[in-house]
């Protein structure tokens, strides 16, 4: 052994890499092993004929029972046999396979398999397998069996016994085991248990061997070749765990570093660090002291294992790439003595983005700060449990301190809070619970200066504890005192125009009933006072009384009609057809287009269903009796219907002169006439309009008339 430690230690030096020195390492080891395990088998055998040999854990229970059968025990393969087993081992699938297949040829059999028992439950899963040409594969009740399929079987295995068929057919509990064996299995079945630090992790068959009663009277034979296969199964899991775990570490997102503290020499880094900082392996595990250092610090100083232990963490540091670019890491250090050396491994961790993170979220606190600042808004936290409370400098400006001189609990601010409020806010905030977390509250509070000043806090529960009771609150505080003063300004005008608006409604009144009444009676009277009255002079003066007295009821029943809407906020619809609305009304106005010699024109046909209220008629009339008013004689009056997608547009439209573009944005306002022209009125018709039209979510508005001379008046109202 000491020669091959002797031997392997020299191998990285004459150009072998480390992984295929590793693999001679154990090959070499392997073989001593095995050597050994032949000189103690045919020691114990020469020796101990009586004795049970135990071989690597393995106890060879089923010798005891063979061993009355036969009094010569002896072994079938020689050193030159054993030698050429041992050749096609090398941790790898191919040679386990080769085993297989020389137990095979040395048994007879016709299948040769190796098990292994995974889970808690047990599977037995076929993880390699040998098979005689011709024989048939496909049948493998074994695999993928839960140990409760084969009870007796798996007992004994587990309790690292070797299983043959000749006991599986004698014992009585061995019946369900039997039935399904024999659905694959033609003669004969050897199992023998897998043992590795005591503990079966699988096991070997051997199928319908041809020496079967030779191996039953003497084991010792297909129990050395399990061993041999055992140990080749084990060396390629230990192998296949050694790759995984360097896989790990080479793909592992951190960086990976061994370092001899002593020589300040690199003894292995890890894939990752080597892409990241452009040095090969090589390079690192030649690299001088001088170099290694300016590339990844002296994080295995003395003085750091002095002053910190066996580990440190090193959150703020760097490595520096082969270009020059420094890598910001935090580097976790463990230092290890083995075998009176001393090592240090590094795992270091790129923190470029949680750098840039930090970045960013100071930026994030200073623009907050910024904008609470620019809000003027106070920020505070407080610690229901520990009644800490903090806060910034505005939150204390505003009750009278500095930053510095305001207690830091919340206790001094409920003692601030005006009398008549503290028992609300405060039971407010006991009632806070994680089903409504946030709360909003506008108090006085007395300042420091003994000033009262509104606040208006919002907040939210952030932790709770056991019971569901807030534990910690944060939020925000702003002075809302100029806010109270003006709502109280506010408030004041409200009422002044509220005062406004019933003085408005009562003159409502009084243009309805008190003045109305006497111009209907003066107008009563002047028409009794015409039809007696012969005097032309007289009848002349009576006739310009009755002409001002309805130029005033007009005034007044328009002025009233306004200010009944100006008060309405909604008004009852109903399902209307706006054609026959049109036609009513054209038709009722059809004397006043008469007397001009005007043509009307109905462009329209079919159903117009809008919600609508009766009122809308107004505005059909107003439209009309202004184009028949500002319209020539011996012209035409066109009215129609268009889908305006989900509104009806009614438009009229006349052949008159038309209104500029500069007085049509005017045109619906109250008391604007563009031309007067000997026209008699009021100057609220079309503020009518647009009132009606505001009442039914609708839109009104005026255009030139788009085949002529004219001007053309619409109201959009919405599809029923």
């Amino acid at each position: 052994m000491f020669v091959i430690f002797i031997f392997s230690t020299l191998l990285p030096y004459i150009g072998i890499s480390s992984n295929t020195a590793l693999m001679i390492q154990l090959i070499l080891i392997f073989c001593v092993c095995i050597f050994v395990i032949y000189l103690s088998v045919n020691y114990s055998l020469t020796f101990s004929k009586t004795s049970v040999p135990v071989i690597s854990g393995i106890s060879l229970s089923q010798a005891k029972d063979t061993s009355n059968h036969s009094s010569n025990h002896s072994f079938r393969y020689e050193l030159p046999e054993i030698t050429s087993l041992l050749s096609p081992l090398s941790g790898r699938e191919a040679g386990i396979i080769n085993i297989l297949s020389q137990i095979g040829e040395l048994t007879g059999c016709t299948r040769c398999s190796v098990y292994e028992l995974q889970g808690t439950v047990k599977i037995a899963k076929r993880k390699y397998f040998w098979v005689k040409n011709g024989a048939d594969v496909r049948k493998d009740v074994l695999h993928n069996s839960l140990m409760k399929s084969f009870p007796w079987i798996f007992s004994s295995i587990n309790s690292k016994k070797s299983v043959y068929m000749k006991d599986i057919l004698t014992a009585k509990e061995a019946i369900s085991d039997l039935k399904l064996l024999q659905t694959q299995v033609n003669n004969s079945l050897i199992a023998i248990p897998m043992i590795d630090d005591g503990d079966v992790f699988g096991f070997i068959t051997v199928e319908d061997s041809q020496m079967t009663g030779s191996l039953e009277e003497e084991p010792y034979d297909l129990i050395f070749l399990s061993e041999i296969l055992r140990l080749a199964v084990v060396q390629k899991q230990f192998i296949d765990d050694l790759s995984l775990f360097k896989n790990l570490v080479n793909r592992s997102n951190d960086y990976i570093i061994v370092v001899d503290r002593n020589s300040s020499k690199v003894l292995d880094v890890n894939e990752t660090l080597c892409t990241q900082i452009e040095y090969s392996r090589t390079e690192f595990m030649a690299m001088e002291p001088d170099l290694l250092m300016d590339t990844v610090g002296n994080f295995w100083n003395g003085a750091f294992f002095e002053t910190c232990g066996s580990h440190y963490l090193d959150v703020d540091s760097s490595f520096r790439t082969k270009t020059g670019k420094r890598i910001p890491v935090e580097i976790n250090v463990t230092f290890i003595e083995h075998d009176d050396s001393q090592y240090v491994l590094a795992v270091a961790r790129n923190i470029t983005e949680r750098k840039e993170r930090d970045l960013i979220l100071q930026k994030t606190r200073d623009r907050v700060e910024l904008a609470l600042n620019g809000a003027d808004l106070g920020m505070w936290d407080w610690d229901v449990v520990t009644d800490e409370l903090v806060f910034n400098s505005r939150w204390a400006e505003m009750l009278g301190y500095q930053a510095a001189s305001l207690p830091p609990n919340f206790k001094t601010i409920v003692e601030m809070i005006h009398e008549q409020e503290k028992e609300r806010v405060i039971s407010v905030l006991r009632g806070i619970r994680q089903s409504s977390p946030s709360f909003e509250e506008e108090f006085r509070v007395t300042t420091r200066n003994n000033e009262s000043k509104w606040l208006l806090v919002r907040g939210k529960a952030t932790e709770f504890d056991d019971e569901g009771k807030a534990s910690r609150l944060t939020g925000t505080a702003m002075d809302i005192t100029q806010r109270k003063l003006s709502e109280d300004h506010l408030k004041q005008y409200a009422d002044k125009l509220q005062r406004s608006n019933e003085m408005k409604e009562l003159f409502t009144d009084i243009l309805r009933h008190d003045l109305l009444n006497p111009a209907g009676n003066i107008k009563g009277f002047t028409e009794l006072l015409l039809e007696i009255e012969n005097n032309e002079q007289k009848r002349s003066m009576l006739e310009r009384i009755q002409k001002n007295d309805d130029k005033l009821i007009d005034m007044i029943d328009t002025a009233a009609k306004f200010a009944k809407l100006e008060s309405q906020d909604e008004l009852e619809f109903s399902i209307m057809d706006l054609g026959i609305l049109l036609r009513n009304v054209t038709e009722s106005l059809r004397p006043m287009t008469e007397s001009r010699k005007m043509n009307t024109v109905i462009r329209f046909s079919g159903t117009y269903r809008s919600a609508v209220n009766t009122i809308v008629e107004e505005v059909f009339a107003n439209f009309f009796t202004n184009a028949v008013k500002y319209s020539y004689e011996n012209t035409s009056i066109f009215i129609d219907i268009f889908d305006d997608g989900g509104m009806w547009k009614v438009a009229v439209t006349d052949q008159g002169e038309g209104i500029s573009d500069a007085d049509k944005p005017y045109v619906f306002d109250r008391f604007k006439r563009v031309t007067k022209k000997g026209v008699k009125g009021t100057g609220l018709g079309l503020a009518i309009v647009k009132r009606i039209a505001e009442l039914h979510s609708g839109d009104v508005g005026v255009e030139n008339n788009p085949d002529g001379k004219g001007s053309r008046f619409w109201i959009s109202l919405k599809k029923a």
